[in-house]
């Protein structure tokens, strides 16, 4: 999302007085789509609806509540057995988060995992693993899985979702968004995949909001969203290739 988009959800927020919950670890988790080039990890590249909420005009008071709250996990920047997170907000909301029951009664957090996240901080290492290693890595997978898919789908006419954003052309996070070819369901694909392909993704309509329209839901039927996070660099290509035979199976029919 870029920069002028996110400042006009703050807007929006603040006009009818709603509450924005972003679940932003990805914001930590950018790189350049021009390859050997890194972004520069040392600040963030666009920054996050928390950050732009208390700096936009006009500024918080010091007794607001805010329009947005950070809702962040260190399982997507550590390691995904670290069930440990943080919620990060205007010091009113997170005064009135710790009121909670599961917050005050000391039952919900992981002291022990959160022991270990603070010394990651402190240290200063979590923040040299994100930039030395999960984002050149990610970078390296994304680029691989939008050449397969320029390769193999789009001349069956699929097509991909936002592939950068900013004046940097930066893009984040796990997954590519893919529409299908026309009347493919993605649904279908996506059971067909898993039963006679071994190939996993996820269909569309998982992402759906309740409460669209008709025209948005046959819009995400014919959408998938592919991960880049897991399997090896060689397995993207042989995926997507699947995929494509997957596809081409289906428009057959």
């Amino acid at each position: 999302m870029s920069l002028p988009t996110r400042q006009a959800l703050i807007r929006l927020a603040r006009r009818y007085d709603a509450l924005i919950i972003t679940d932003d670890v990805y914001d930590q988790l950018q790189w350049s789509i021009t390859p050997n080039k890194s972004a520069n990890h040392s600040q963030a590249a666009v920054a996050r609806l928390v950050d732009i909420d208390r700096t936009m005009e006009p500024i918080p008071t010091s007794n607001s509540f805010g329009n947005t709250m950070s809702n962040g996990s260190f399982s997507k920047i550590v390691a995904p057995g670290i069930r440990t997170g943080w919620a990060e907000g205007t010091p009113k909301f997170i005064y009135g988060l710790g009121q909670c029951g599961s917050t005050a009664s000391g039952g919900a957090p992981s002291h022990m995992t959160a022991t270990f996240v603070y010394e990651m901080l402190r240290s200063g290492s979590l923040q040299a693993y994100i930039s030395e290693v999960l984002c050149p890595s990610y970078q390296r997978r994304y680029l691989i899985l939008l050449d397969a898919i320029q390769k193999c789908l789009l001349p069956l006419g699929a097509k991909i979702g936002n592939t950068a954003y900013g004046e940097e052309k930066l893009f984040g996070g796990y997954f590519v968004w893919l529409r299908l070819p026309d009347s493919v369901d993605g649904g279908l694909v996506t059971k067909e995949a898993a039963l006679k392909w071994n190939l996993v993704l996820s269909p569309g309509n998982l992402f759906e909001v309740i409460g669209d329209n008709e025209d948005d839901k046959v819009r995400f039927r014919r959408e998938v969203r592919l991960s880049f996070a897991w399997v090896e660099e060689q397995d993207l290509i042989e995926g997507v290739r699947r995929l494509r035979d997957v596809i081409i199976n289906v428009m057959g029919r």
